[in-house]
């Protein structure tokens, strides 16, 4: 099976480059793929590399190697990529093999100027020794996914998490030095003492990490992560499922078959979303349990809800269906995440979510909806508030006519907040009122100026 998958990369085109070893048992130990596309690419855009690794199952690790930079723009987010690895294992023996077999595909190795890398990248002697001229930096992806992963992890109050993550995600795209300084002060004023060496808050003011993601503006920002975050979430999706070496490897290069020596950096792979990219893994019988799981959760809201509440729900669920989901349980909580927002659902009952959908309408929504669909459930009547239900033998002849529009939107979420900020003031110490009172205050002056008092 090995050597049919070394031929079946080989047949992708004409230049494609494969280096592999094989174990005991004849079957893949280690590999290194690189089409014609691929080295293109990096021939044109050679500066910055940015290393991304996820691990399987079984422990292996794949290195994928990605073109960065100052004003890199490339069409398709997979167009970045220009070459796969899995070494035999993370010692430096075998990272150092899998270097010089880039090396190998990739004569102009030399032009590369900086490595981007992740916070627990293994053995960075060995990259810098194979690699001498090129500085190592950390990327400011995996630093900001790294601050996101352990503030969710914390178990702060909701509202807290709130504003830290908002404050985060400003400092992600506008990486000015007065938002690195904010973001560093709003970390050691909302987490515990104890818990801040676990953020390793002292990256927020190293200005080599930051200097060469300014130059992207807002937007740019918003999409570089965007970009990143499709690519790495959909590599993972494959290589964590458990199976071979040769099916994960297959199916990773699947997006770029076929792509011929001809195809210029302008070219696009017009994949636009993660599960465009890579087949589906899973099988007819699952397929068909979770259509299955799926129609009697939106027969139930046919049942039990009102027309215009059935029609908002419907539309949260199909947001639930389309995204990637990531669930962690404890006690009393279900912590879900979609795409980027994370909320939290009351275990019991699925009654409550402290989304602003759940919030302002009183109705299930895409987080609860998501559950339900994990654990094969379908809604209850006690989920929904009674305004929202159907009365028995009444038909719904009204037809919900709402002037809901993005200001309306707007406005509900700020007074929600307010709200919630106004709690927390009202019913804390003064100690503790004088430091959140503070941070209100830097954040208030930062967004007007200091030069203008705003009034809390």
């Amino acid at each position: 099976m090995a050597l049919d998958t070394v031929k079946e990369l080989l047949s992708f085109d004409c230049g494609s480059l494969v280096a592999y070893q094989l174990d005991k048992n004849s079957q893949l130990d280690s590999i290194s793929f690189q089409t014609v596309l691929m080295r293109n690419i990096f021939v044109h855009f050679p500066d910055v590399v940015f290393i991304h690794r996820t691990h399987s199952p079984s422990g292996k690790a794949l290195y994928v190697f990605m073109v960065d930079g100052p004003f890199l723009k490339l069409p398709g987010e997979m167009t970045k990529v220009i070459h796969f690895a899995v070494p035999a294992k993370e010692t430096a023996e075998s990272l150092a093999h899998m270097y010089r077999t880039f090396k190998a595909f990739n004569p102009e190795w030399r032009k590369i100027k900086t490595f981007l890398v992740d916070p627990h990248f293994r053995l960075l002697q060995t990259l810098s020794e194979a690699f001498p001229s090129a500085e190592v930096q950390l990327s400011v992806f995996h630093v900001c996914k790294h601050l996101q992963q352990k503030i969710h992890q914390m178990s702060l109050e909701c509202i807290s998490e709130r504003l830290i993550l908002n404050a985060l995600r400003n400092t992600m795209c506008a990486a000015t030095e007065s938002n690195l300084r904010m973001m560093h002060t709003i970390l050691s004023d909302f987490v515990k003492p104890d818990l801040l060496p676990q953020l390793h808050t002292h990256w927020l003011l190293n200005d080599k990490i930051w200097a060469m993601h300014r130059w992207r503006n807002w937007m740019e920002c918003n999409q570089y992560f965007k970009d990143l975050e499709i690519i790495t979430r959909g590599l993972s999706q494959v290589f964590c499922t458990g199976l071979s070496l040769e099916t994960c490897i297959t199916s990773l290069v699947f997006p770029f078959q076929n792509q011929s020596a001809q195809h210029s950096p302008s070219v696009s792979l017009n994949l636009t979303a993660a599960h465009q990219i890579w087949p589906d893994s899973k099988s007819g019988q699952d397929v068909e349990c979770n259509q299955e799981t799926e129609d009697r959760i939106r027969q139930s809201l046919r049942d039990i809800c009102t027309e215009p509440a059935a029609r908002l729900c419907l539309n949260e669920f199909a947001v639930a269906q389309k995204s990637v989901q990531l669930m962690g349980t404890n006690e009393d909580i279900v912590n879900i995440q979609i795409l980027e927002d994370t909320h939290k659902v009351q275990q019991r009952g699925l009654k409550s979510c402290t989304c602003h959908f759940r919030q302002a309408f009183q109705l299930p929504c895409r987080h609860i909806l998501a559950v339900l669909n994990s654990d094969k459930k379908v809604l209850e009547p006690e989920m929904l508030s009674k305004q929202w239900q159907k009365e028995p033998n009444v038909s719904q002849a009204e037809v919900l006519k709402s002037s809901w529009n993005e200001s309306l939107d707007k406005s509900l979420a700020v007074s929600f907040l307010t709200a919630e900020i106004s709690r927390l003031l009202t019913h804390c110490s003064s100690e503790e009122f004088e430091r959140r009172y503070s941070t209100l205050r830097e954040l208030a002056d930062s967004w007007i100026g200091p030069y203008v008092q705003v009034k809390l």
